[in-house]
């Protein structure tokens, strides 16, 4: 987490996704760009059920410290940037 950022992060695998509570309002800006691309790809390079590449992993970011029912979907892209799903 950032310096400042006050919470606990927790994280949970599926097959071939991993789910990110994080303590912080991601959407909003609240955590930097950079932070969220290292969460990101740092949750897709680990031992993932399924035995999918890391660009290839769902990592499903839940805010304010609660799984929510529609987290944001975001692969590890090239370059390690984090990028949304949509639709």
């Amino acid at each position: 987490m950032e310096p400042g950022v006050a919470g606990r992060l927790s994280a949970t695998t599926g097959d071939g996704t991993v789910d990110v509570v994080v303590p912080v309002e991601v959407s909003s800006g609240e955590l930097d760009v950079s932070a969220v691309n290292q969460l990101v790809c740092t949750a897709a390079h680990a031992e993932i059920p399924g035995g999918r590449p890391a660009g290839e992993v769902d990592v499903r970011s839940h805010e304010n410290g609660t799984r929510s029912t529609s987290p944001w979907t975001l692969p590890c892209g090239v370059g390690g940037n984090a990028t949304p799903v949509t639709g």
